[in-house]
């Protein structure tokens, strides 16, 4: 590094004298101001005809003060108009009400314009961010405001409420069984259409309600309506009866392929229709495995099939027992891989891979593995968990 650092900054002796002669030429121009200074001649200024023309404007102005002062006293002695104040509210007051309490014609049109849009005060804080609206006036004209207490009007959208339609049956509790009702019967007691639908196809799919509790498995009912309907319910006891869709045969449905409990699969060398033997490994997820190992360059441990992306704990502690370890398939070679080849790694980051490039670049090969530990980005647990896929 040093000698690099030395080969750079070398200067043939015909670049140095060229180099010598611009320090001391910039010196000479910088130190020119200051040598003519000492040398010129040093010339003095006469403020004198600048001074008289001060004293002049000075006694022309205290000779013009008895005047001013005569104006501002005769201005302050003109009486302000007072206004007669009464109570008001601002909801009802008209714009000539506004105008006898001391508001300008225009922030009383701005108060008339803010009502027509539909707006209310309902307080007398709200009277003050009118705009245009001096905070004066308000001080003086609070203790007079006297706003109605409005009536709520309901408003069936205000909490997102959907309103019922004109049409809508009126509510009605009857006793009903929910293995019959008929929709009708359903809407009368209270029920909402779409959840009387679902109920409909919850038993067409040959479901049967046993005792009221199971109504509840209508994810779309609601607490506060079952329990409304609670009391009217009767469930009439059926005999139970064998349901058979002849549509529907037991040879209709594809012969899958009995997985065995006794297969071992090689983590490194399955291919991922040997992972689909297994028990809860579909075609998904043999190919995600599969796609995970080629990406680590295979696994080290057991444990690492558990990290494949979206593989449930349950179905990895299924087939746990019935995976053994072999060799790893390929290792990275520290002091020859590039920044892609470091960040293609699984458990390498784009951040990480310019670091371990840029380390060997100031100081050179890679001696070992646990070097990396001189990168203080770098923890321990981190390199115990990659050093299976490095090498020198």
């Amino acid at each position: 590094m040093r000698k690099q650092f030395y080969e750079y900054m070398y200067l043939t002796k015909q670049e140095r004298n060229g180099l010598f002669v611009v320090i001391f030429m910039s010196s000479l121009i910088s130190f020119l101001p200051l040598i003519h200074s000492f040398l010129g001649e040093k010339r003095t200024t006469d403020f004198s005809q600048f001074l008289h023309e001060i004293e002049a404007f000075q006694r022309a102005e205290i000779s013009t003060q008895p005047l001013a002062f005569a104006k501002n006293a005769w201005s302050n002695s003109i009486p302000k108009k007072q206004f007669d104040l009464f109570y008001f509210d601002p909801n009802t007051a008209s714009k000539e009400d506004f105008i006898n309490l001391g508001i300008s014609p225009k922030t009383a049109q701005t108060i008339i314009n803010f009502r027509n849009k539909g707006a209310k005060f309902f307080k007398k804080e709200d009277f003050k961010k009118v705009y245009g609206l001096k905070s004066t006036d308000f001080e003086r004209l609070k203790n007079f405001i006297q706003i109605e207490k409005q009536k709520k009007e309901s408003n069936p959208f205000a909490k997102n409420e959907i309103p019922k339609p004109y049409d809508a049956p009126i509510v009605n509790h009857v006793a009903f069984d929910p293995n019959t009702a008929d929709v009708n019967t359903l809407l009368q007691n209270g029920i909402p259409q779409h959840v009387a639908a679902t109920i409909i196809k919850y038993r067409s799919s040959g479901a049967i309600f046993q005792v009221k509790e199971d109504l509840k498995k209508i994810y779309t009912l609601k607490e506060d309506i079952y329990q409304k309907i609670e009391p009217f319910i009767e469930i009439i006891p059926q005999e139970k009866k064998t349901i058979v869709k002849a549509s529907v045969q037991k040879s209709d449905f594809p012969k899958t392929e009995n997985k065995s409990l006794n297969i071992v699969i090689d983590i490194n060398n399955a291919s991922a229709d040997d992972w689909q033997k297994l028990r809860g490994i579909g075609p998904s997820f043999s190919k995600r495995i599969v796609a995970f190992r080629d990406r680590l360059g295979g696994f080290h441990s057991v444990e690492q099939v558990g990290e494949t992306y979206g593989l449930p704990d349950s179905s990895f502690q299924s087939i746990k027992p019935q995976l053994e370890t072999s060799t790893i398939l390929k290792k990275i070679n520290l002091n020859q891989a590039t920044e892609s080849d470091l960040k293609s790694h699984p458990y390498i980051s784009w951040n990480q891979a310019k670091l371990i490039v840029s380390y060997r670049k100031m100081h050179g090969d890679f001696k070992n593995v646990n070097e990396l530990l001189q990168i203080g980005a770098f923890k321990k647990e981190w390199l115990e968990r990659i050093e299976h896929y490095l090498e020198i």
